[in-house]
């Protein structure tokens, strides 16, 4: 970013006026000027800019987000603003008088050209708005769009003002631009000196190299390729060219030699004249010298006439022979489609039922339509081979009279009965079609018979209004989609990585208790390779600590980090931890549309795999359930429980990890594995993303409790849900000085606090009641305790006959007896896993206790040991400067009695 001076030389080098200076630094200091909105059901995502060190939202995956991609890796953008300010103008009106235009642009960008404003829109809808407003919106010549009010305002103020279009993105670059996105970070290690040897002289003897046969043949590493491409010392055209696409990519030896090459292949691609012969009405060829013209053809012989008029009969196969044997030549370069009238062939009603027609003939068996009915259609279409012929030819000869025949006030009693048929009560048709008729017999009308009326309702029957949008969604067809030259879904392994929940239905049982109930599954996949990433099992609800711990798992496994992170709009997926999490790492979050789970395919089908292929055959499963009033009393699944919490986990680890990924998928036509091993070998290993998975690792998974800081008071310590948590640093604190808290969920009388750039382990000041208790423990009885103060009056509250019967609050068995166990059954899974505490000193010596009992104690001083409300201001979300603050290179964790850090790994 720039500096105040650097920015005040900006001014006067571009001239800008007073008014403009002021929205620049009102821009600057206030930042974007609303949140994030969904609107027109788009996809959000939120950028970790390394220019902008801080995190930029875009409201359009399709258009903004490119936008500030592109912006983001330049080199003349020095700023990026989203959704900066907001314009408020008076037009005169077309028709006289005034009106207001609000405009809300979406980027202010300061670049080598001064400062601009720019407003990125489809190009669809911008024509849209230059129809209906062509004295605001209009092309030039040069194909730039305008937004004139806009432009004349900012251009008063020596600012641009940018019409941008979808269309003028560069879609293929942008897809090798994320392709290469990995080798243009710092942490990549250079080419070596004897490789970029290698390679240049490899492409001076050859010139041009297919990728594959340099990989392959040649035993040259994928990564060092790219890296290759990246520097310069090989070239492709990275505008024409898709990087992803492996088995087509060649590596020239320069610009020179990529274009001769591209010219030479359009040469050869060329038809020749006279090369082809297609006989029908009109040909004209050439035979000893003498031209003819096809005048009438059959199916065994032509009629042909010369220069003179006079006509021949040939046989087909004469022609033929004649032709191969060079002895009749085409006169000229030949058409191999015929012209056709577009205005016939587009006619809505007759091509829609040509389509049906042939698609039917291409797929038979799902049709639906007679055999009879198939030989009629194959004997128009025999002998056509173009699709413009064959739909031509399934069109209907003659519709016949389509004049409506129902007199048209019939129909506006029907269109009236319609609108109480789309209302939320959802009116069968039969209903609706009572109500019609008794509105035709008060006017004295006939109505139509009830077959044509129902034919009639489908079509007008609005499926949202009726049963809302999340069932419209369901049963409407799946829509074509453009992928923009880069799929979706990513095309390489960890690009792109899907996270949801579900709750798994089956009952489990712990070592005492006979049912703990159900549990909870968080699951990442891959959406490149199809296959499961990592996966997080607990007895909670969907949360932010489910997120985090599967993103902890995520690294234990793979020891690395998706590219991308794509989520739904539930609460724990806006949470702070989250955003701090991935701005820390440069992961992209990607939030889908509401309500369209297909957004989420990938992960959808790996939740669907667990519950057909595992879930579906244990015992205490509760699939059954969902209709159950069908279940007997015998068959209940609560009465057939056998499945443990750490049980349940090696199932979907050995079906998630082992099988799954070793089988052929039908979209790779070999096993995930497999796949993955290929586009290492192709596409680079890039080892140098690698993430180490250690005490650090578990610290940045630890999640908040509530706010992401606290206040140190250097006499109590950190106050963290009521309670004051004390490291002998604190004693160093200044007045008013705060620190990033995490807590160990593992150990309530645990913290874990950033002072002064170092992490460090500090203990509960009157936790004993708290000793042995997980962090969920401590959460349900605070919130239990909380409901009964407000209840009593202060007074009485303190009392000590209260004390002694509010006492029990403290032991949350006596409220959920399945409390402590289900919390145990998760402790000893993440033990086996190495995913429980962060530090050794945080280690919970009675975690495995089934029963901790009541803390001895007096009760009236642990009760007020305790009173207050603990802080809860919202999660803001963290700026750049304040991420980077929290996490310095030199942060270590050290224990609560001592300032030195436990071991060498939990250094960045």
């Amino acid at each position: 970013m720039l500096t105040d001076i650097e920015l005040e030389r900006k001014f006067s080098e571009f001239n800008i006026s007073r008014a403009g200076r002021a929205l620049v630094r009102q821009i600057r200091d206030q930042g974007p000027v609303r949140n994030l909105q969904n609107r027109n059901d788009c996809v959000r995502t939120r950028i970790a800019s390394r220019k902008m060190d801080r995190a930029l939202y875009a409201e359009s995956r399709t258009v903004e987000y490119p936008a500030i991609y592109l912006r983001e890796r330049d080199r003349v953008t020095e700023e990026i603003w989203p959704q900066p300010c907001e314009f408020d103008l008076t037009l005169e009106g077309s028709r006289g008088g005034s009106t207001r235009v609000q405009h809300m642009p979406d980027l202010f960008l300061i670049d080598d050209t001064g400062f601009v404003i720019e407003e990125w829109r489809e190009e669809e809808r911008l024509l849209r708005l230059a129809a209906k407003h062509p004295d605001r919106f209009y092309k030039d010549d040069a194909g730039r769009w305008h937004f004139t009010p806009v432009e004349k305002h900012c251009e008063a103020m020596g600012i641009q003002y940018r019409l941008r279009s979808a269309d003028e993105l560069p879609r293929v670059f942008l897809s090798n631009l994320r392709f290469l996105e990995d080798y243009s970070l710092e942490t990549t290690p250079p080419l070596e000196d004897s490789v970029r040897r290698r390679i240049k002289t490899l492409l001076q003897e050859r010139s041009r190299i297919p990728h594959l046969e340099l990989v392959v043949a040649e035993g040259v590493c994928a990564d060092d390729v790219f890296k290759a491409i990246e520097e310069g010392s090989a070239y492709v055209d990275l505008d024409k060219t898709l990087l992803r696409k492996t088995d087509e990519l060649v590596i020239y030896q320069d610009k020179t030699v990529a274009q001769a090459d591209a010219l030479l292949n359009q040469q050869h691609m060329a038809a020749l004249p006279g090369s082809a012969l297609v006989v029908s009405v009109g040909t004209k060829f050439l035979y000893e010298k003498e031209p003819y013209e096809v005048v009438l053809m059959g199916t065994e012989e032509v009629i042909a006439r010369d220069s003179t008029g006079k006509t021949t009969h040939l046989p087909l196969t004469l022609v033929q022979g004649l032709f191969e044997r060079d002895k009749l030549v085409a006169a000229g370069p030949q058409v191999l489609q015929q012209e056709f009238d577009r205005d016939e062939l587009f006619h809505a009603k007759r091509l829609q039922a040509a389509i049906e027609r042939l698609a039917a003939m291409n797929n038979p068996a799902e049709s639906g339509v007679s055999e009879r009915t198939l030989r009629f259609w194959r004997q128009k279409v025999a002998g056509l081979t173009s699709p413009q012929d064959q739909l031509r030819a399934l069109m209907f000869d003659n519709p016949g009279n389509t004049k409506a025949k129902l007199p048209l006030d019939t129909l506006e009693f029907a269109t009236e009965a319609a609108k109480s048929h789309n209302t939320v009560a959802c009116p069968s048709i039969f209903a609706t079609y009572n109500r019609y008729v008794a509105l035709c017999d008060e006017a004295g009308k006939k109505p139509m018979s009830h077959t044509s009326f129902y034919r009639w309702i489908r079509g007008v029957e609005d499926i949202a209004l009726r049963e809302g949008r999340r069932k419209a969604y369901q049963k409407a067809p799946i829509p074509l989609t453009w992928d923009y030259e880069h799929p979706v879904h990513g095309v390489l392994p960890h690009e792109v990585a899907y996270c949801d929940h579900t709750v798994m239905n089956v009952f489990l049982k712990g070592r005492n208790l006979p049912d703990l109930g159900k549990p909870t599954l968080t699951l990442m996949s891959d959406g490149a390779l199809s296959k499961a990433r990592a996966l997080f099992v607990s007895y909670g609800a969907p949360s932010t600590v489910s997120v985090l711990m599967c993103l902890r798992d995520y690294v234990r496994r793979n020891h690395r980090l998706p590219r991308v992170l794509v989520l739904d709009n539930g609460k724990e997926f806006h949470s702070t931890a989250i955003k701090q999490f991935c701005s820390t790492f440069g992961i992209e979050i990607r939030w889908r549309r509401r309500s369209q789970p297909r957004d989420s395919s990938p992960i959808e089908r790996m939740i669907g795999l667990t519950e057909q292929e595992f879930i579906a055959q244990l015992s205490g499963n509760s699939i059954a359930l969902k209709d159950p009033r069908e279940v007997s009393s015998s068959h209940q699944p609560q009465k057939h429980i056998e499945w443990t919490l750490p049980a349940i986990h090696g199932g979907l680890q050995h079906l998630l990890f082992e099988i799954q990924p070793n089988r052929i998928h039908p979209r790779f036509g070999m096993t995930p594995n497999d796949y993955e091993r290929r586009l290492i070998l192709e596409a680079g290993a890039r080892e140098h993303l690698m993430v180490r998975y250690d005490s650090l690792m578990r610290l940045l998974t630890a999640p908040h409790s509530g706010s992401a800081t606290r206040v140190v008071d250097r006499g109590k310590g950190v106050k963290v849900d009521g309670l004051y948590y004390w490291n002998d640093m604190f004693a160093l604190a200044k007045v008013g000085e705060q620190c990033e808290v995490r807590v160990e969920i593992w150990h309530a009388s645990v913290v874990y606090a950033c002072f002064r750039g170092k992490w460090v382990v500090a203990q509960a000041r009157d936790g004993g009641r708290l000793e042995g208790r997980y962090r969920p423990e401590a959460e349900y009885q605070r919130r239990e305790e909380t409901r009964r103060s407000k209840s009593e009056a202060d007074k009485d509250r303190r009392s000590a006959k209260h004390s002694r019967e509010r006492a029990k609050l403290w032991v949350p068995e006596n409220w959920d007896d399945r409390l402590r166990e289900q919390l145990a059954e998760e402790y000893y899974l993440a033990r086996q896993l190495g995913m429980a505490e962060v530090s050794d000193d945080a280690r919970n010596p009675k975690g495995f206790d089934a029963h901790l009992g009541l803390f001895q104690g007096n009760d009236v001083g642990l009760l007020s040991s305790v009173i207050g409300e603990a802080d809860e201001r919202p999660d803001d979300e963290l700026d750049g400067h304040f991420e980077a603050g929290l996490l310095q290179p030199s942060s270590v964790i050290a224990p609560a009695s001592t300032a030195v850090a436990p071991s060498d790994d939990l250094f960045f």
